[in-house]
């Protein structure tokens, strides 16, 4: 890595308007090669003066005599006798002139070459290159690009363009200016440009300048591929005592290729649009599923959703907190016929109620984003949305599933406007992740997590039940009815919100899988069992299966969440059940069987932390392609699950870094389970798994510090009183202002 140059004083010596003639100038109007074309050249060295102002000597300076002399020799000499018609070129010429300064003393150099017969219809067209040189102490000379670009200085065509009547009856003269740029090294041909500019220029009839400029931008980027286009229009006629009105716009290849361009050149008929869903009347979670499910009846296609937020009110103040949400979508509808199906779900399919503008409504969908249209209708439609930049209950959702979208009037990703608004270091959010309950009890339920300064909301305890003869830790300890249930009533005893988590099978290495079929012989009726009894009419209940079949018996049978060690790996139909049956489900990492897992320890470069990212967030893309929701999204890091015991400690002191290394994780709540794990045994000691309840407390602090929403354990009432104190400690609202800086 070498050191950046110093900052040199911004002192300047310059040669200006030395015209000369060359044969290095490339091919000339008529694509001639061999001919002697004028040129005329600038050249600015940047060089510092004061030494030279001071003794008054001319060796103190890059002498403009001599920088004259070996720009000239640079220019008039012929082309190397082997030079190939590639090589002879304005923009080589331009770069050999800037090495001539280099070599009289120039270290940071701007060449522009003008040639003023290149073109027929221009005053100039040619290449401005500026490089920097400096030698780092104790290490070679660097030699770096800071600019390059072709240019074409005004080029005349005629067209029809303007708004009056008799603009359109005859074509007028319209004055053009262009620079071009391109990532990777590479000639322009001026000559063929500048011929393509005037067909499109004359084949075009714009009522306004600023269309015109646009298009343009557009055929040199989109069609020519050029990485950045400059494009300035003079219409000299329009203003009788000026020289004219201009227009002139910057526009890059990434403002042309989008997600949105990029989709529309293979899906010539689809569209693709954001909406932002929102409701704080009502069942506001069931609505807002239900719009996705009217809107897919209208044939609009929902790809994606973000995390469910429960945000403050904005605006109007005085209402209910709001549920809100983006999804984004695929149709064919136009603009206008997407508002209108839109309107249709709100108001017909949902019975929509608004009862103040900006207040308290049933449901509300907003069209955020349509492709890369830009839409000013009135009071009717407005794309992009008019206030989204200014709403993080917009832009917070958005971000997690259109990052690098850019938005097509500010032309900044939705990720740097979000960033701008919310900065992670200093901003302090209102939101909460909400994770639904969607139970055949009545309302739903919702489950608020504090994914984004993991301080303002409690952590949820699930209980481990395991009803298996086999279990590593607590084999037959539920086997009977009267068992489970009277370990199910400590759990709520001492922790009422305890998740319930009922396992049917073990995951120790050494166990045999039993089956689907005899796993929901053992779970299904003990999840109807707690259901029937008023005590846990209310528990949230788990189960922790990694088969299809099973999760859709026990969500039937009562279940909430569905808790697959496999994240879906396992059986092929998972994420699509889980997907159908609209129930949250907790993704967790994990390799191979877990007869097989520990044989799977290996990394790329023994990084645990990145390999677990890594293999998580394509889980969670795979949720997503089979029509998961976020909302519905837990994630966990799979402790002892192909992992050793330095990974497990690892993972469990960079379970911050974990939970923001990828924007795959965005607002997803985490459940960390390292109760009774073997690694704690072999730290403490402890041979058998009922005696590490004070190092699994140790772990679990340590979760919760890292952000862990959920902790998984067997000892719920001792793993209740380390919740206790911790959260105590560190999940306190106040923390969020009297924490200090280090």
């Amino acid at each position: 890595m070498t050191t950046p140059a110093p900052l040199l004083p911004p002192d300047t010596i310059a040669v200006q308007g030395l015209a000369l003639n060359t044969l290095k100038a490339g091919a000339d109007t008529w694509h001639r090669l061999d001919r002697l074309q004028p040129v005329t050249i600038d050249c600015y060295v940047r060089a510092p003066v004061a030494v030279a102002g001071i003794s008054d000597l001319v060796s103190e300076s890059v002498h403009y005599g001599t920088l004259t002399k070996a720009i000239t020799k640079t220019v008039e000499s012929k082309p190397t006798e082997h030079a190939t018609k590639e090589q002879i070129t304005g923009r080589n010429l331009a770069h050999e002139i800037v090495k001539s300064a280099f070599d009289v003393g120039a270290e940071h150099v701007t060449v522009k070459l003008s040639f003023p017969k290149k073109l027929l219809r221009a005053d100039a067209a040619g290449w401005q290159v500026a490089r920097r040189q400096y030698t780092p102490y104790g290490s070679p000379t660097v030699s770096e690009d800071v600019d390059e670009f072709a240019f074409i200085e005004n080029l005349r065509v005629y067209t029809i363009i303007g708004v009056n009547p008799w603009e359109r009856l005859e074509k007028q003269e319209i004055v053009v200016g262009v620079e071009l740029r391109k990532a990777a090294a590479g000639e322009v041909d001026i000559v063929a440009i500048a011929d393509a500019l005037v067909k499109e220029i004359e084949a075009s009839s714009f009522l306004t300048i600023e269309a015109l400029v646009s298009q343009l931008t557009r055929f040199l980027c989109v069609e020519r591929g050029y990485e950045s286009a400059t494009v300035r229009a003079l219409k000299p006629r329009a203003i009788a005592f000026a020289t004219g009105p201009s227009v002139e716009i910057t526009r890059s290849k990434r403002f042309y290729t989008t997600e949105a361009s990029s989709f529309r050149a293979e899906n010539d008929d689809l569209h693709i649009a954001y909406l932002g869903l929102g409701s704080n009347l009502g069942d506001s979670a069931a609505l807002l599923s239900a719009a996705l499910e009217e809107l897919e009846k209208r044939d609009i296609k929902v790809l994606r959703t973000s995390s469910m937020y429960e945000t403050a009110p904005m605006y109007v103040e005085d209402q209910p907190r709001f549920l809100n949400a983006v999804c984004k979508v695929t149709t064919k509808l136009s603009p206008h016929e997407l508002l209108k199906a839109v309107q249709d779900v709100e108001k017909n399919a949902l019975g929509r109620v608004k009862l103040i503008n900006k207040g308290p409504r049933t449901i509300d969908i907003d069209i955020e984003l349509y492709d890369d249209i830009v839409m000013r209708d009135g009071e009717i439609l407005s794309i992009p949305h008019i206030s989204m930049l200014e709403r993080e209950f917009v832009l917070r959702p958005l971000v997690e599933i259109a990052p690098e979208y850019i938005h097509p009037v500010t032309m900044k990703t939705i990720a740097e406007h979000f960033n701008h608004l919310c900065p992670q270091t200093t901003f302090i959010s209102e939101m909460f992740s909400v994770v639904p309950l969607k139970t055949f009890r009545g309302t739903t339920k919702q489950m608020l997590f504090d994914t984004i300064h993991h301080a303002r909301t409690h952590t949820y305890v699930m209980g481990i039940l395991n009803i298996t003869p086999d279990s590593f830790s607590d084999a037959g300890d539920n086997q009977s009815s009267e068992a489970m249930i009277r370990s199910a009533m400590e759990f709520i005893k001492v922790n009422p919100a305890t998740i319930i988590d009922i396992g049917g099978q073990s995951t120790n290495p050494k166990s045999v899988d039993p089956g689907a079929d005899v796993e929901c012989e053992r779970i299904v009726p003990a999840i109807k069992l707690l259901r029937s009894l008023p005590e846990f009419e209310n528990t949230v209940i788990s189960i922790d299966t990694f088969y299809a079949s099973v999760a859709r018996a026990a969500i039937e049978a009562g279940a909430d969440i569905i808790n697959d060690v496999s994240a879906g790996a396992l059986d092929p139909e998972m994420l699509a059940t889980a997907a159908e049956l609209d129930v949250p489900v907790i993704l967790m990492h994990m390799r191979g069987t877990p007869q097989t897992m520990t044989s799977l320890t290996k990394y790329d470069d023994d990084d645990v932390v990145e390999g677990v990212a890594a293999e998580l967030a394509k889980r969670v893309a795979e949720a997503e392609a089979a029509g998961v929701r976020r909302w519905n999204m837990i994630l966990d890091p799979g402790l002892g699950f192909a992992k050793n015991q330095e990974q497990n400690l690892t993972l469990l002191q960079e379970l911050p870094y974990l939970l923001r290394s990828r924007r795959a994780f965005e607002g997803l709540p985490w459940l960390v389970g390292p109760s009774r794990k073997t690694f704690i045994g072999r730290i403490t000691g402890a041979a058998e798994p009922k005696e590490r309840v004070y190092g699994t407390g140790a772990a679990v602090a340590a979760s919760i510090v890292g952000g862990a929403e959920i902790v998984r354990v067997h000892d719920v009432k001792e793993m209740t009183d380390v919740v206790k104190v911790m959260d105590s400690i560190y999940r306190r609202p106040e923390n969020l202002r009297t924490r200090r800086p280090l």
